[in-house]
């Protein structure tokens, strides 16, 4: 009976041991962004929800601007630093990501600071 159960037992134990290296070996799961424009807001036009947002869209490589017109509704969703916010949070100035592409905006992360970069630029 002894027996038994402590061959139940190491049984157990390697299952356990073999589940846990199969979760260390499994690849993660790379995070995919959504296309978005990236900019700072040179104005704002409009009553909540109704807003009309011109941003100063810059293109990689290039330290010419482009001015990018985005309209919001009632669906979308504002994040100000990382915390829930409302679109009376957008001021002028703030760095900003936007998706969709085109279309009226679902989302809005927004910074005060300019976000650091990951990845450091590429040496010339």
């Amino acid at each position: 009976m002894k027996a038994a159960k402590l061959l139940a037992f190491a049984a157990v134990l390697g299952m356990v041991g073999f589940a846990m290296a199969a979760d260390k070996e499994a690849p993660k799961k790379k995070r995919v962004r959504t296309p978005g424009i990236m900019g700072t807001i040179a104005d704002i036009e409009g009553k909540v929800p109704d807003l009309t947002l011109t941003i100063d869209k810059r293109t990689r490589g290039s330290k010419e601007t482009t001015k990018v017109t985005v309209k919001t509704d009632v669906d979308t969703k504002v994040t100000i630093d990382r915390k829930e916010a409302e679109l009376s949070g957008l001021t002028k100035g703030m760095y900003v990501r936007i998706s969709p592409v085109t279309g009226t905006a679902k989302r809005i992360s927004a910074w005060t600071k300019r976000p650091e970069r990951k990845r450091k630029p590429k040496e010339e």
